[in-house]
């Protein structure tokens, strides 16, 4: 993984993603109502949040904290960049931190580095069909719902389907 910026607006920093973020994000990775739609069950140990991290920080081009401070973890956003062009983004916040425009906050600082630093072409997400909330967070953030993937994940709750919301860098 290339060095990953800091990022800010006001109320917002998106600091990297450090190990030492464990027990705070475990918080959030232990909670089954946050955990509810992801690919992993809710958290039973931090060995499992040192790997969730571990992972995150090996497979994403940048994973930043979510913060209000630049100090605790109130979630994650990771970057991937699968195809040439192409970045595919993953959030998860805590309960607690839901609902105070962080997520929204934290996509458009990533949207912009993405598609200005990077210049990636097209940002995506893949979210079960069901969570209406990550839907509804995408799709304020101006990302369209553009296909169903029939049977794309296994999770807790059996084989479910995603559907990709997908946002283009304008041109100009």
């Amino acid at each position: 993984m290339s060095s990953t910026p800091t990022l800010s607006a006001p109320g917002l920093i998106l600091r990297p993603l450090l190990a030492t973020d464990a027990p705070a994000l475990f918080v959030a990775l232990s909670d089954p109502e946050v955990q509810l739609y992801r690919r992993q069950a809710a958290h039973a140990s931090m060995v499992e949040t040192d790997d969730y991290i571990s992972q995150t920080l090996a497979k994403s081009r940048a994973a930043w904290a979510i913060t209000i401070d630049g100090r605790e973890a109130l979630g994650r956003l990771a970057l991937r960049v699968p195809v040439d062009g192409v970045g595919e983004l993953g959030i998860v916040i805590r309960a607690i931190a839901q609902k105070r425009g962080l997520g929204i906050g934290s996509l458009a600082l990533v949207e912009a580095f993405a598609f200005n630093d990077l210049r990636l072409d097209t940002l995506h997400a893949n979210i079960d069909t069901e969570n209406f909330a990550s839907r509804a967070l995408f799709a304020r953030a101006g990302f369209d719902e553009t296909e169903v993937l029939a049977n794309d994940r296994t999770t807790k709750l059996g084989r479910r389907d995603s559907i990709r919301m997908v946002k283009h860098r304008q041109a100009g």
